[in-house]
């Protein structure tokens, strides 16, 4: 088996997904100032790791958003495993997530921190 089969080998089997939306512009500026990307990120790899619910895989920015991107077997698990860490961290709040059974265009529910 190659790299290629084991990453794809591996997401194939990890399809759900939970993507936070974060507001890139609208919350107090010393928020943004204080808190940052790379500090989130970390904190729920660690979760993510530790409790074994999938896997953190990265972020895409644009001028007014930043969606974090996670997958695993279970996005409702994956979910209540990081809720509580996404609603510690200001850099979080009001942001959307999007919580996805499936593949893209799967059932899915969205709620606001």
């Amino acid at each position: 088996m190659g790299l290629l089969d084991g990453l794809f080998g591996k997401r194939k089997k990890a399809i759900q997904a939970v993507l936070v939306h974060l507001d890139g512009a609208g919350l107090p500026g010393d928020i943004y100032e204080r808190y940052d990307l790379a500090t989130i990120e970390d904190q729920l790899t660690t979760v993510l790791e530790e409790d074994g619910l999938g896997e953190f895989d990265g972020n895409e920015t644009g001028p007014t958003e930043t969606t974090l991107f996670m997958y695993g077997p279970d996005a409702e698990r994956l979910f209540a495993g990081i809720e509580d860490t996404l609603r510690a961290y200001p850099l979080c709040k009001g942001a959307r997530v999007v919580i996805r059974r499936g593949e893209p265009g799967a059932e899915e529910r969205t709620l606001t921190l």
